[in-house]
């Protein structure tokens, strides 16, 4: 293995888990509403997850690669045909348009926990949007270089200070009482995330050299995203007696902690929206620069400035209605992928 492929495999598996690590795993509560009720037995549900995420990423990357792709839409037509891709096509363009709505929202949102204004925060995630997008796929991976190490690290030590100073609970078994199998649910949670991963892969095909880098950034972003998502989880349920308390479980692993610590954690989950919203933004772009024959930044600045008026509906709001919209679609697109190699 030479060294040029297991750094690009490095770059590409921080873009994966960057669009994985929304402000919903970041904050913990995608983790606690998914896993959180299944007790001792939410870790096996988070491996299942995982082990899912590595064929999704190893079936699109290698499809992309192969069919050197620039967007979903030429992946789609490998997938499933010409008919349902025009479906698909437009169910998409929507998803990504609606939960980058959220994700700004969750900028202003974050803005106003720090005493700015709502707007501001949403105007300062446009720019740093437009800044990666004069860039192209080369701004997208370097970003995720930079930011997803501080992130992933912050995010662990902030657990595992917590487990090893925390008074451990009597039992953690309460919780699984009901006795439901937690496998559906990390089935779920793995369609649920599925769209935006896609749609940015899809770009990447010009990017990747060989089937090597491919194993490796699946195999690196899977088990990063395992670990993370394991050991938050344990910390997480030795706080479920606060859960009804914390609309962002994250603050309540850090209650005690001084207010410049939470205001370096609230910066850790806007830069959890910033990378997720970047992948987004550049699923679209990459997708509607085949239809406008306008510059890609230009494409992007478009599309930024039509989204602001939308994410002033509020965080919460959106979240809780556009969210479920979507839970079949992602399903039928998780088989989809996942069937693929035995359908080919």
């Amino acid at each position: 293995m030479r060294g040029n492929d297991f750094w690009k495999a490095i770059k590409l598996s921080m873009t994966i888990i960057g669009t994985t690590i929304g402000a919903g795993f970041a904050s913990g509560r995608e983790l606690w509403e998914f896993f959180g009720s299944y007790g001792e037995e939410s870790h096996w549900g988070i491996i299942l997850s995982m082990v899912l995420f590595f064929f999704i990423c190893m079936n699109v990357l290698t499809i992309s690669w192969k069919y050197q792709t620039h967007h979903y839409l030429e992946l789609f037509a490998q997938l499933m045909g010409s008919h349902m891709t025009k479906l698909f096509d437009g169910l998409v363009l929507l998803y990504l348009f609606m939960t980058s709505i959220v994700m700004f929202a969750g900028s202003g949102a974050t803005f106003t926990q720090w005493n700015r204004s709502y707007i501001e925060g949403i105007m300062v995630m446009v720019v740093a949007v437009l800044l990666v997008l004069f860039f192209d796929t080369k701004g997208l991976l370097s970003i995720n270089l930079w930011i997803m190490p501080m992130l992933i690290t912050g995010l662990l030590m902030i657990c595992i200070q917590f487990l090893f100073f925390h008074e451990p609970m009597v039992s953690l078994k309460s919780s699984s009482s009901l006795q439901l199998p937690v496998w559906p649910s990390a089935i779920t949670y793995t369609a649920f995330n599925a769209i935006s991963l896609i749609a940015v892969l899809s770009t990447f095909g010009k990017e990747i050299g060989n089937q090597t880098q491919i194993w490796l950034a699946s195999g690196i972003s899977g088990l990063c995203l395992m670990i993370i998502g394991v050991v938050y989880n344990y910390s997480l349920l030795e706080i479920e007696h606060l859960m009804t308390q914390y609309e962002i479980p994250l603050f309540a692993l850090v209650k005690d902690y001084s207010p410049l610590v939470v205001f370096l954690i609230t910066c850790v989950l806007w830069l959890a929206i910033y990378t997720t919203v970047v992948g987004n933004i550049y699923g679209l772009v990459f997708r509607l620069s085949a239809r406008f024959q306008l510059s890609r930044w230009l494409l992007g600045l478009i599309i930024l400035l039509f989204l602001v008026p939308f994410s002033q509906f509020g965080f919460s709001s959106l979240v809780q209605i556009l969210y479920p919209l979507f839970g079949i679609i992602n399903l039928f697109l998780l088989a989809v992928i996942l069937l693929y190699p035995l359908m080919k």
